[in-house]
């Protein structure tokens, strides 16, 4: 029987374990690397074309939402901009270029540490943009959810 994967405890551990993995090999520790910041950069684009959607669809029917109640127009708003704040987490947080070659010469570990570092930290901005926007939604539903309650009930 195999023993159950253990995920790394640090990220020195995890630098470890791929240095071990593929024997050293600098293309292959950092092609895995960059597959994984890819990863990231596709969700983040995923999130960018769900704000602007949402921002789209404000346009055509925010007005309507938002005279619907008090509470519908502050929860409209409210979710405008924390889907506003997403798209600012993706852009700032996820899709800031900084190219691993601008690390200065060194072992492959230490860049190979570098290259995670900066992988937590988009991860950590995905995390946070995507809380964002899920608040940001769900406000956004609320508001439309405010504005179908509103209608009339037709008679008949």
């Amino acid at each position: 029987m195999r023993p159950a994967a253990v995920a790394a405890t640090s990220r020195e551990e995890e630098a470890r374990h791929l240095l071990a993995l593929y024997a050293g090999d600098p293309a292959r520790v950092m092609g895995t690397v960059e597959a994984q910041l890819n990863v990231l950069a596709g969700r983040a684009q995923t999130l960018l074309s769900l704000t602007g959607l949402t921002i789209t669809v404000t346009g055509f029917s925010g007005t309507s939402i938002a005279s619907t109640s008090r509470t519908a127009a502050t929860l409209i708003v409210t979710g405008l901009v924390l889907v506003l704040l997403g798209a600012g987490q993706c852009i700032a947080g996820i899709l800031a270029v900084r190219w691993t070659t601008s690390i200065a010469p060194c072992e492959l570990e230490q860049a190979l540490l570098h290259a995670l570092a900066r992988r937590d930290e988009k991860t950590r901005a995905y995390t946070r943009a995507l809380a964002l926007v899920i608040a940001g939604l769900t406000a956004y539903v609320l508001s439309v959810s405010l504005l179908l309650l509103a209608v009339p009930a037709k008679a008949g």
